[in-house]
């Protein structure tokens, strides 16, 4: 959870009218440059998948040498090169596939199992590819839909076989639909049993006999804004359908601890919205409420114990300064530890099978940095003082939670008070201690105070206390930063050849601090030298060290930047490909200057001209968003701009989808100006009119912005829309709920609540 506070000849090119060589001449702004994530190209696998979704659903054809040549073709793009099916079984293949359609269209389940059993004896099932997802469909609808007559055992044992197979490449409709049949007959066991037959077969399965699996569908989605999706889920995972159906078996038995033993194995993210679909299939009410009030509690039983998940659900939340859902989660924590049906416990010696999940002191720390991050000190004591209620006396990563949260609220002296509580309760400060209180004591411009506590850490050091490693550069390259943000660059530099001689050896963080500091001051000498030194040391900049680089070049009035970037590229072996351009076009744009906006436009019209580093939406949807996040220097520039962009996203068929949209409508409302709020609203209306439906995380962004911006008026008319459509729930039903509250004040008040 902590990890996020470690670290403080010349080319010709085509340039519009607005990017002429003598408008670079401007002064260059100090606004800070957050890195964004790399943008990597698509994997060879994915590209393989795409083209075998290419393919039709019938691989028929007039012409055999066609049809074999196709399914080959096929053949040859699944996980397995070395997979080989003769001629025969191809046209064998072909002419069992289309009875196979035909048979399930009419519902004639004997001869869908005569004709599955012929392709799997002939090992060809795995031939399908997504078909099989058009199969699981077709064999959900085959379930009987009447639970009081008795389902035909050779019926049942055809269909679930087929669902078992389907589900494992991500086609589980009709393993869910059989998993419910068996529950709304009172049957959980058979449920439950054929839950644990998927999780055999799929463990069973070799490399031998691969089946290609599909991705999800509604894959731009998987933000979770309004969802309540949290932390990460690795791409093993089952699907949250067949886990949910599980855990609600268990839930007709009354048995928790058999539920929670799924998600533990299974730790997949149920959200709201499919949790009430997979429960409108049940009639009893008092059994959808269990079901829920499972989920609920298995959740936060997931989140803990998958600390690096919570840490960074806590951290998003902070970041939005969402501080009812990090409450909330929280007492559902304390709840879980002290409620009536407790599961979770503070210590491994308390674990048992009906409490096998430990809060971590790490679970402590990431709810404690959580508070402090939203200037809430009061809630940050209240964890305190449950932490030692429960026996847990606080270590070095509370502490060290303790000092980054006060490094957050600027509270340098609460930070002092704490680092000798701590010292004096015999607590042994770690790396990342002396990093969050030296952090705390540069950002409130008490260098002597930092440097003190940096002789200290050395001392540490020099006595082998602390491993001077990777680790404990963390420290060095905070206390260069502080030192350059302090008006020390002697000492910084001084610290910095300490480090080339003796080490630990600076990387590539140490050298873009000096390169942003001398940057920004166009004191382009001092960046050669350390271009220079980077060489030395064998190092190769990223994109944030291009960016600097560029900017430097900006500021001291070169029109030929973009060009000498380039070479620097070159000359370090750094292929300028997309991720590369869109990493550099991002950090320009976050300097909200007009030279930033010239040069990233620039790179942009280098990208559409280099075969190799073409832009895609990526590329465009960033552009626009900064372009939209704030008020540029130069409006009629930046207008110039934007109409370029959607120009070329015309001109190049990328068309705005979900994603995108939810992307720009957000950057919009974050901009405070009326232009913000238009260009949201134009979204909007924009989604609307190509109607691009409009999900729970749409819907979210719009009426949190639209809160944040305190614009109720529109917000109350985004609430009358949603609900012609859905159905809130969540961290959505929330946010509705506030508008609503509001607006049943102001009726209220009348002509009192606009004075």
């Amino acid at each position: 959870m902590l990890r996020h506070a470690t670290a403080k000849s010349r080319r010709t090119a085509v340039v519009l009218d607005f990017l002429a060589p003598n408008a670079f001449g401007y002064r260059l702004g100090s606004s800070k440059i957050q890195p964004r994530p790399s943008v990597t190209k698509k994997s060879s696998a994915r590209r393989d998948t795409e083209k075998l979704a290419e393919f039709p659903v019938s691989v028929r054809t007039r012409n055999p040498a066609i049809l074999c040549q196709n399914i080959k073709q096929r053949i040859s793009l699944l996980s397995q090169p070395s997979v080989a099916v003769s001629d025969p079984d191809i046209n064998f293949f072909d002419e069992k596939v289309v009875e196979l359609r035909l048979a399930l269209k009419a519902g004639d389940v004997a001869r869908v199992g005569d004709l599955w059993s012929q392709l799997e004896d002939r090992k060809l099932l795995r031939l399908l590819g997504r078909e099989l997802r058009g199969f699981s469909d077709r064999a959900a609808d085959l379930c009987p839909a009447d639970n009081t007559e008795p389902w035909d055992p050779d019926e049942r044992r055809v269909i679930e076989g087929m669902a078992i197979t389907a589900a494992y490449v991500g086609a589980d409709n009709a393993l869910t639909t059989c998993m419910v049949t068996h529950m709304k007959r009172g049957d959980s066991q058979a449920a439950l049993d054929l839950y644990r037959r998927f999780l055999v077969h799929s463990s069973d399965q070799t490399a031998s006999e691969p089946l290609l699996s599909t991705p999800e569908e509604g894959d731009e989605s998987a933000n979770g804004l309004a969802l309540n999706i949290l932390g990460d889920e690795s791409p093993q995972q089952l699907s949250f359908s067949l886990v949910l159906a599980a855990i609600a078996a268990h839930a007709l038995e009354d048995s928790f601890e058999g539920a929670l033993n799924i998600m533990l194995e299974n730790p997949v993210r149920i959200n709201q919205f499919s949790q009430k679909e997979f429960l409108a299939s049940f009639d009893d009410v008092v059994f959808r409420e269990k079901v829920q009030s499972y989920v609920l509690r298995l959740d936060v039983a997931r989140l803990v114990s998958r600390h690096h998940s919570l840490g960074i659900h806590i951290t998003n939340l902070a970041d939005n300064q969402d501080l009812p859902r990090i409450e909330k989660l929280y007492q559902a924590v304390i709840d879980g530890l002290h409620g009536p049906d407790p599961y979770l416990v503070t210590h491994d010696s308390q674990k048992s099978s009906q409490r096998p999940v430990v809060v971590q002191e790490i679970n402590w720390a990431a709810f404690l940095t959580g508070f402090l991050q939203c200037h809430r000190r009061d809630l940050a004591e209240i964890l305190w003082n449950d932490m030692l209620k429960c026996g847990i006396r606080p270590g070095v990563i509370t502490w060290t939670a303790l000092l980054d949260g006060f490094d957050s609220m600027g509270e340098a002296d609460a930070a002092s008070t704490s680092w000798d509580n701590m010292i004096s309760q015999g607590v042994q400060p770690g790396i990342l201690t002396y990093r969050a209180i030296i952090s705390t004591l540069f950002n409130a411009r008490r260098p002597d105070d930092a440097i003190e506590k940096f002789a200290k850490f050395k001392q540490e050091v020099a006595k082998g206390a602390m491993s001077d490693n990777e680790d404990a550069l963390h420290v060095y390259n905070t206390v260069l930063h502080g030192l350059l943000n302090n008006g020390r660059p002697s000492d910084a530099d001084a610290l910095l050849q300490s480090l080339r001689q003796k080490g630990p050896k600076p990387d590539i963080v140490s050298y873009n601090t000096f390169l942003r500091h001398h940057g920004r001051r166009g004191e382009f000498r001092a960046v050669s030298v350390l271009l220079e030194r980077l060489r030395e040391d064998g190092l190769t900049g990223d994109a944030f060290t291009f960016s600097s680089v560029l900017s430097a070049l900006l500021k001291v009035g070169r029109t030929d930047a973009t060009d000498l970037i380039l070479g620097l590229m070159k000359r370090q072996d750094v292929e300028p490909n997309v991720a590369v351009f869109s990493a550099v076009i991002d950090h320009q744009l976050r300097e909200h200057t007009e030279e930033g906006l010239r040069a990233a436009m620039e790179l942009l019209q280098r990208m559409e001209t280099n075969p190799d580093a073409q832009p895609n939406d990526v590329t465009y949807t960033g552009i626009l968003a900064s372009l939209h996040r704030s008020m540029s220097p130069n409006a009629t520039l930046a207008e110039e701009c934007r109409k370029y962009v959607l120009k070329k996203m015309k001109e190049r068929n990328i068309q705005p989808n979900r994603v995108t949209y939810h992307i720009l409508i957000k950057a919009c409302l974050e901009n405070p100006e009326p232009e913000g709020l238009r260009g949201a609203m134009g979204y909007y209306r924009e989604m609307a009119n190509r109607k691009i439906s409009m999900n729970y995380d749409t819907w979210y962004i719009l009426l949190h912005g639209l809160i944040w911006r305190e614009e109720w008026a529109i917000a109350d008319e985004m609430v009358e829309d949603l609900l012609r459509y859905i159905k809130p729930v969540g961290a959505l039903d929330s946010l509705v709920g506030r508008v609503q509250r509001r607006t049943a004040w102001r009726m209220k008040l009348g002509p009192k609540a606009y004075l």
